[in-house]
């Protein structure tokens, strides 16, 4: 009769299972990140992404890095600058920024993959 109790097999069977797990998920992100980039330039015109921002918004600033990163075209409104800007951003209400409109839809706050899924499912205006 073996009494040698079976935890130690069973917490290495959890390490393992979540070692796996998060493995999976950390891959999964990044061929989903990927699959937005890659979306996002195939898709975006010169005239589709507007972001409105402010000077010292550190969203705006991850914002544009990001385009700027993965080479999508964009134009920036920043509402502290230009008058025109702030009165749009004023009139849509918005809590914040960064606000962006693409090709029609208002989108607060930056995601990549709300992005992606607009340039996507909302036809270019001719």
């Amino acid at each position: 009769m073996n009494d040698t109790p079976r935890r130690p097999k069973s917490w290495l069977s959890l390490v393992v299972t979540v070692g796996v797990a998060w493995g999976a998920h950390q891959a999964w992100s990044q061929w989903r990140e990927h699959r937005n980039i890659d979306v996002v330039r195939a898709t975006a015109g010169a005239h589709d992404i507007v972001m409105f921002t402010t000077n010292d918004c550190p969203y705006c600033a991850k914002a544009r890095a990001w385009f700027k990163a993965n080479e999508v075209p964009w134009r920036e409104c920043n509402i502290e600058r230009n008058a025109m800007c702030k009165q749009v951003f004023d009139a849509r209400g918005a809590p914040g920024v960064p606000l962006l409109h693409v090709r029609g839809q208002w989108q607060l706050g930056f995601d990549p993959a709300q992005l992606a899924k607009a340039l996507a499912t909302v036809p270019r205006k001719h």
